[in-house]
């Protein structure tokens, strides 16, 4: 768990960082994390769709908070239940 707490603590900021390039630098993206389609020349009938890295950086942007935070709850409440002894009859 520690490990799984540890790379997601190290994924967490540089997600966020690389959205933050994706909507502000690069503009593939909106401020509400959706897929900006780029202006197509005349005569391209192709939609664009996002790649697998805008996909997997969505993803990490969201995973990662939530499994830092319940990593360290895990791991609070392991600590406070090996605190406690049980008394003895």
């Amino acid at each position: 768990m520690r490990m799984l707490r540890t790379v997601a603590l190290v994924a967490w900021p540089i997600s966020w960082y690389l959205v933050w390039k994706e909507i502000f630098h690069w503009r593939h993206m909106t401020k509400t994390l959706r897929f900006r389609v780029p202006d197509l020349p005349p005569g391209v009938t192709v939609t664009p769709r996002p790649g697998v890295p805008v996909r997997c950086l969505r993803a990490v942007a969201v995973v990662s908070p939530v499994v830092c935070v319940l990593g360290f709850a895990v791991d609070a409440r392991r600590r406070g239940q090996a605190g406690r002894t049980r008394p003895t009859s």
